[in-house]
């Protein structure tokens, strides 16, 4: 396997090595209560209702450490759509998503409003006998950057890479602002698969629009605080706005996969949401060094090894 085909894999469990990481405080609003659960390893947390004393949403009771949440599910939709035709067709990838999501489908757990006013998009479509494409919910939140670790692992090299991305993101959240956080993304990742440090991957998005630029600066000029408090001056909801300067700041002040995916877990809120770009970016940036995904956190993360042995 050559090295970019390595990046490209280990871009892919990054993410879903994050995913699973964060699932124990997914959705927990209050960064103390994350530190007195959780730490020195907040990591691979087994979920307790009883640990979030009404301060966010409890939504992976039915999950067990190591699992995935609905975000790594999305990944693994995306993936399953690739690995089938060996690039990305909407039409196949619509298809592998609802397997995942709709009725009797794959995925059993919490499902995301995106993700539920899609697949009802989807069905009236149907039902009105039209083509079935642009049926994302209008919809600004992380769940538009899960597809992004597979789809850009397979097309790194496309020069139509910014089309298919706009394509893939709009299956699920078909807005413009969605796209463009998307597409900043896909840059990052992109970068990284061709061994980029993380800060200069969040750099070279700053031409994708002067919004991403500003967001990058944002980031940047609060280098010197911790991100705990950035996730809590920009917000750690499942906004990309709020999400995307807290993605950046974790980035830029990098120092290992391991440290910075801990240090997003802390930040509280959507983390699982942004573990995805970010274990996408940390899992290729620092292949093959030992900043690299701790082998321990992939032996306990529940990968789709079928599907990653197509790779």
């Amino acid at each position: 396997m050559t090295h970019r085909n390595a990046r490209s894999l280990h871009a892919i469990i990054g993410a879903l090595v994050g995913d699973a990481a964060s699932l124990g405080f997914h959705w927990l609003y209050d960064q103390e209560l994350i530190r007195q659960f959780g730490s020195p390893h907040p990591e691979f947390h087994q979920p307790n209702r009883t640990e979030y004393h009404d301060k966010g949403y409890f939504a992976h009771g039915s999950k067990q450490v190591g699992d995935l949440t609905h975000y790594g599910a999305q990944l693994v939709a995306m993936l399953d759509a690739l690995v089938q035709t060996g690039h990305y067709d909407e039409a196949r990838y619509i298809r592998s998503f609802r397997e995942w999501f709709d009725f009797g489908g794959k995925w059993q757990g919490y499902t995301d409003k995106p993700t539920k006013q899609t697949l009802l998009n989807i069905h009236e479509l149907e039902a009105k006998e039209l083509r079935v494409t642009l049926c994302g919910a209008d919809d600004t939140q992380n769940p538009a950057l899960s597809k992004l670790p597979p789809l850009v692992a397979f097309h790194s090299d496309d020069d139509k890479l910014a089309k298919l991305v706009d394509s893939a993101v709009r299956v699920t959240n078909n807005n413009d602002t969605a796209v463009m956080y998307a597409q900043a993304v896909a840059v990052m990742i992109q970068m990284a698969l061709q061994g980029a440090a993380p800060k200069a991957c969040v750099m070279a998005a700053q031409t994708v629009s002067p919004k991403i630029a500003n967001d990058i600066q944002r980031a940047e000029a609060m280098s010197g605080r911790t991100a705990t408090s950035v996730a809590e001056s920009v917000g750690m909801h499942c906004g990309l706005d709020a999400s995307f300067v807290v993605i950046c700041h974790l980035l830029m002040n990098s120092e290992s996969y391991e440290t910075t995916m801990r240090e997003n877990i802390y930040c509280g809120g959507d983390s699982s949401g942004r573990a995805i770009p970010l274990g996408a970016i940390l899992g290729a940036s620092y292949y093959d060094t030992p900043m690299s995904i701790p082998n321990h956190w992939m032996d306990q993360t529940a990968l789709p090894r079928r599907l990653l042995q197509c790779l």
